[in-house]
């Protein structure tokens, strides 16, 4: 049988010294020396057999000189040199075989290159060990999930992960389904999003690269997910299953992200609905940001992509990457998917204040219709009754709230202006006045609406925050 060898990992012990002597003038011939592992049988069967990584140590012993190194062998055909007097190899069981009996000698060679005749000799007893897998339960949603179902998870075999030959997945009373074993995380994203209850569905190993198809998903309902892995010997692993997921479906063609602090849902609700948008609401605040993805790339663009229109709305908030381990705003965890779904021509309105003396270096930067901030000392502020001026057939909107900290920026060269700002200089604050802009695709169809200015903040005019809703959903987005 064929065997595979680790290289030996573990350092050796000192060589053993020792010394003879001799009548003077008489020639001796060298003698060989003699070699003994540590343990002189390993007499294990059945479930006590060893596993495939093995310790083995050995010595020599040299009656008229010093042992320099030694060799050891599976098949006494092909010697391994090694001046180590211990070392750990790793063994492989042949496919379909649960035992082996591994043959291992070893020969100690002295300074004057004689070895020993008559190696030391050990049968090694192994049993396979079956693989373990894990789903990575700190990047997997608690509770709700939202369309598309993002799984991380481990596998490893103490045998070597070389021998992990599959990974199996099974949503409820679904079928077991093979994935690529390379792979560490998933994407479940169901096929028809807008239906109810079983659902054929597809993995998705990053925003391009395709998996297998899947069977079991419940959309609107809970689920049950279980993983396993299969060694080279047939062995399986421990089943770890997720339990009670809830997997919320698609019902409109519009999303409304809300990942502002302040609370401001109510307000654009209520002018969401008398702009007449039906639309599908994730709050990624309340809870403790609960409904927040726990792998932002890619399981967010994978959930833009199923809306033909996106309304977001943030502040200068930082929230924790449970990813990354990263504290930064939502629009720098969201800034992939951003790219992505105007990329796939899709519709967004993001409105979006940035915190004090934000990264020039954000990737931000290029994603958004915004080129710079003003890097001056002080802030740009919006007193009460203040007006941010509509261009492009925009309204005019009335500050309702004192901004202290405004964020106007200088626009990308492909942005159009429609927003600028009455702002009042405070502490040597220099820089421009623009809040607002939209951007087009190629074929001339506006796809990107940004204002770095919180909108409910600006709602002190009804009838003009109205006609806002109105311009952007009903007449920049109709196509």
């Amino acid at each position: 049988m064929k065997k595979r060898l680790l290289i030996p990992v573990i350092s050796s012990l000192c060589a053993l010294f020792l010394f003879s002597s001799c009548k003077k003038g008489e020639a001796i011939e060298n003698q060989a020396p003699e070699t003994y592992t540590a343990i002189s049988a390993i007499n294990l069967s059945g479930e006590n057999r060893l596993n495939s990584l093995v310790t083995l140590k050995w010595w020599g012993t040299d009656p008229d000189g010093v042992v320099s190194g030694y060799e050891f062998s599976f098949d006494q055909q092909t010697w391994f040199y090694t001046e180590n007097q211990d070392s750990t190899f790793l063994f492989s069981i042949n496919a379909g075989s649960d035992t082996i009996d591994i043959d291992f000698w070893v020969r100690a060679i002295d300074t004057d290159d004689a070895i020993d005749e008559t190696p030391a000799y050990l049968k090694i007893p192994l049993k396979n060990t079956p693989p373990e897998i894990e789903f990575n339960d700190a990047l997997i949603p608690a509770d709700t999930v939202y369309t598309v179902l993002g799984l991380t998870w481990k596998a490893s075999d103490l045998d070597g992960d070389n021998t992990i030959k599959d990974i199996q997945l099974k949503l409820n009373d679904g079928q077991w389904t093979s994935i690529n074993i390379s792979q560490t995380f998933g994407s479940i994203i169901p096929a028809d999003a807008k239906t109810s209850g079983a659902d054929n569905a597809k993995v998705w190993y990053d925003l391009t690269t395709a998996g297998p198809s899947i069977d079991g998903l419940l959309l609107n309902q809970t689920n049950n997910i279980y993983i396993k892995a299969i060694d080279i010997a047939g062995s399986e692993s421990v089943v770890d299953t997720l339990q009670n997921l809830y997997v919320k479906g698609q019902t409109h063609d519009i999303l409304v992200i809300a990942a502002n602090g302040s609370n401001p849902n109510e307000f654009y609700k209520s002018h969401l609905n008398t702009a007449g948008a039906s639309y599908d609401f994730i709050d990624f605040v309340k809870n403790d940001a609960v409904n927040q993805p726990r792998v932002w790339n890619p399981v967010f663009a994978q959930m833009l992509r199923f809306y033909s229109t996106v309304v977001m709305y943030a502040n200068d908030v930082d929230f924790l990457n449970v990813q990354t381990n990263a504290q930064e705003i939502i629009l720098e965890y969201a800034s992939t998917a951003i790219q992505d779904y105007v990329d796939q021509g899709g519709k967004l309105w993001l409105n979006s204040s940035f915190p004090n003396a934000f990264s020039t270096g954000s990737a931000l930067f290029g994603i958004l219709p915004v080129d710079s901030l003003s890097t001056t000392q002080g802030q740009a502020r919006l007193p009460i009754d203040s007006l941010s001026l509509g261009e492009q057939g925009y309204p005019d909107l009335t500050c309702s709230a004192f901004i202290s900290g405004l964020d106007p920026f200088y626009p990308s060269i492909d942005a159009t202006v429609i927003y600028t700002s009455q702002l009042t200089k405070n502490n040597g604050w220099e820089g421009p006045k623009i809040t607002g802009v939209k951007r087009k695709n190629g074929s001339g169809n506006t796809n990107f609406v940004f204002m770095s200015v919180e909108l409910h903040k600006l709602g002190k005019d009804d009838a003009a925050m109205q006609s806002l809703f109105d311009k952007v959903l009903n007449e920049e987005f109709n196509w």
